[in-house]
């Protein structure tokens, strides 16, 4: 962020502290930013956007027009960007962010907020002249309505009052006196339920599955057809997906020059070691801590979960932690056998697959576990329940293929149109969790 600089509040914050909202970034950029502003305690605090004085939000990201409709022209807004566009709402900065740039932001976009205000009561004056108008006119409009109304009555009135005249050889059609209808046509029970794009995504799977399988493969068993479950249960949200998934580009797997930027090694992390953990456990059915860690981290292989005592965001960044030789290791602890964590608020305990499928996912970052290669064909032999593994998108289909086939990372790609990042993330995850035959 840079160092410091003290800047001139206006009149309206003078000995007040300014709440500062922060919207859309990574957990990086958030982070640094949080930093940065703890400094400076004593004039700036972050709150929740709903709280804050001033937004300042990520233009990069997905989601963030839906914030930028209900927050615009009612809290000064600086948008934060790395390309060359303009918000036309508030105060534009560029990044890399520095402090003394982002401190005259605030000061500027409050400025220009508050000359917005000092002008609203004559635009509430031109809103109110232009009311007053339009009410006028729609009642000019009702009146015309009413009165060509009320002549259509009298003259259906004055007809009914007409002698009536003989008539041979002629008859009235009872339906020709029925009053028009509007017909509306109902709507697909697709289009209702919301699922024309599910639908269709499921019929593209099974189309190119069809046809790989015609070519190459030999589908195992007569094949049911069976409706595919949500792909995703929870909503996933950006901050999730980049997380998960990151946002690295697809790139030409056929080019080695290319092809060397997919792949991770997950030797000296977090991931690794508690791989090492499971097979330890197991092996001598005891309870085992991981040291080097700002807290507990223990496997208890009797209830195959782990436990630890710090918060769960903690994991992300120990996730994507290089520690260096012999900084991470594995002790027993027999005080930590069954029952022994039961009634400890401080300890939390988590599913062992459910653990390693998350740091899988955080530690690959949409990357490839070198061990794995692209082009050999795999298939899931072990169920994955997705009501309790942390989603990603495509995850049921990405699934379901590999649960009736025997594909390779490419093949999926070709069969499925979706990003590389989905498929290798997918991979490595069951990988650690042997998943894969």
């Amino acid at each position: 962020m840079g160092v410091s600089h003290n800047i001139k509040l206006t009149k309206r914050t003078v000995n007040k502290v300014i709440h500062l909202g922060v919207v859309g970034f990574e957990l990086q950029s958030k982070t640094a930013i949080e930093l940065f502003f703890k400094q400076h305690q004593a004039a700036y605090a972050l709150v929740a956007a709903e709280q804050a004085d001033v937004l300042m939000f990520n233009m990069e990201s997905p989601a963030i027009q839906a914030f930028i409709d209900e927050y615009q022209g009612e809290r000064p807004l600086i948008a934060v960007t790395a390309t060359a566009a303009e918000f036309q709402g508030g105060v534009t900065l560029r990044k890399p962010l520095q402090g003394k740039q982002v401190m005259q932001a605030i000061k500027q976009v409050m400025d220009q907020f508050d000359r917005r205000i000092d002008l609203q009561p004559s635009i509430q004056r031109v809103s109110r002249e232009a009311a007053s108008a339009f009410q006028a006119y729609q009642q000019r409009l009702a009146s015309e309505r009413q009165a060509l109304a009320d002549y259509q009555a009298n003259g259906r009135s004055r007809c009914q009052h007409l002698p009536s005249t003989p008539t041979t050889d002629r008859s009235v059609n009872p339906a020709a006196l029925k009053e028009d209808r509007l017909t509306v046509a109902p709507m697909p029970a697709s289009v209702l339920d919301g699922s024309v794009k599910e639908t269709r995504l499921e019929a593209n799977v099974e189309a190119a599955t069809i046809a790989l399988a015609a070519s190459k493969l030999a589908p195992r068993g007569p094949q049911k057809s069976e409706k595919k479950p949500a792909d995703i249960q929870p909503k996933l949200t950006y901050q999730m997906v980049y997380e998960c998934c990151g946002n690295a580009p697809d790139i030409n797997l056929y080019e080695a020059d290319q092809r060397r930027r997919i792949f991770f090694k997950k030797e000296a992390t977090l991931l690794a070691i508690l791989l090492d953990s499971i097979t330890e456990g197991r092996a001598r059915q005891l309870p085992l801590e991981l040291t080097g860690l700002p807290g507990l981290l223990a496997y208890l292989p009797a209830e195959q979960q782990f436990c630890f005592d710090f918060s769960e965001e903690l994991l992300i960044p120990l996730a994507l932690t290089r520690f260096g030789y012999q900084e991470l290791g594995l002790n027993v602890r027999p005080d930590l056998a069954v029952g022994s964590t039961e009634g400890n608020a401080n300890l939390t305990t988590m599913n062992s697959d459910e653990l390693i499928w998350q740091l899988a996912l955080w530690t690959s970052k949409g990357r490839l576990d070198r061990m794995i290669d692209p082009q050999q064909p795999y298939q899931l032999t072990k169920t994955l329940d997705f009501d309790r593994l942390l989603s990603i998108p495509h995850i049921s289909t990405m699934a379901n293929l590999w649960t009736r086939h025997r594909l390779s990372a490419i093949e999926v790609l070709d069969v499925l149109k979706i990003h590389q990042r989905y498929v290798f993330a997918f991979m490595t995850a069951a990988f650690c969790l042997q998943a894969f035959e």
